[in-house]
């Protein structure tokens, strides 16, 4: 995943949705059939009792404790399988301290930026959790130096703190399972997250009749404006069927109408689970 250059906070032609806006937005509770509809649901039930003039954006989209750091490594390709290998050897060191972080998924990505490593780390209690943890890895000294030996197989990294919105499923370990995983990026125009969410807590219903939705996070530290869908697929044609099949779903033509214009750029890759991987 390319992550392009951070933007100014400026204003934008997109303003935040009107209260009238989101009781237009409202589902009828019959037409939900599925958990993460439950979720949509519950999450546009409360925008329409809530003032959104008197909350951030953050808090109106997540409503849970947990962040989540998404980090991208890219590899040295020689190195590869090296860095795999003193990747794992970290995670046992790492689950002998008393670091509270909860590593969910680990990839390499097989198209898009190759020679990429990507890890989803939680942190559930937040913040002090996150802050606790950088400690333990910046003075533990086994970690110092699996870090100085990482560094020299490594061209460049980077990282992103994200929350995640409250309707979508919880992102969490899928073991025994054989996946391929589509991370889709989008940076977004300043002052369209509440707008994209509006939208996508919709939309999302009409993609969970499966098990496909994994992950919807957005950016809180690092690059801002950016939002990013984790999705899990059996295979590339069991992706392509299940992307086609959406499109004979009432509402979801609108849902990508309403998006697409407020996206300034966006990348997909397709990611393959580590054998360490908690999401295979």
């Amino acid at each position: 995943m390319r992550i392009i250059p951070g933007c100014l906070l400026t204003s934008s032609k997109h303003s935040l949705p009107t209260f009238s806006s989101l009781r237009r937005l409202q589902i009828s509770p019959k037409s939900l059939n599925s958990t993460n509809s439950d979720r949509s649901e519950s999450w546009l039930s409360s925008m329409l009792r809530r003032d959104n003039s008197q909350e951030s954006q953050s808090d109106l989209l997540s409503s849970a404790d947990a962040i989540f750091e998404l980090q991208v490594h890219d590899v040295k390709p020689q190195h590869m399988c090296n860095y795999l290998k003193e990747f794992e050897c970290f995670l046992k060191v790492l689950s002998k301290t008393t670091s509270k972080s909860e590593l969910l998924g680990s990839w390499i990505c097989e198209i898009g930026q190759q020679d990429a490593a990507y890890h989803l780390w939680k942190y559930d209690g937040g913040y002090p959790c996150l802050s606790a943890h950088n400690e333990i890895y910046r003075e533990h000294k086994e970690l110092v130096e699996y870090r100085q030996n990482r560094n020299r197989m490594l061209r460049c990294r980077r990282n992103q703190i994200c929350l995640a919105f409250s309707f979508w499923p919880d992102p969490a370990p899928r073991p025994n399972e054989s996946n391929l995983y589509e991370l889709r990026s989008y940076a977004l125009k300043p002052g369209t997250m509440l707008e994209w969410g509006n939208h996508w807590a919709r939309g999302l219903r009409l993609r969970s009749k499966r098990r496909e939705p994994v992950a919807g996070l957005f950016s809180h530290i690092g690059e801002l404006h950016m939002v990013h869908h984790l999705w899990a697929y059996n295979s590339l044609e069991v992706r392509k069927k299940a992307r086609e099949d959406v499109w004979q779903e009432p509402g979801w033509n609108k849902c990508v109408m309403s998006t697409v214009p407020l996206i300034r750029h966006m990348t997909s890759s397709i990611l393959r689970p580590t054998s360490f991987s908690r999401m295979q």
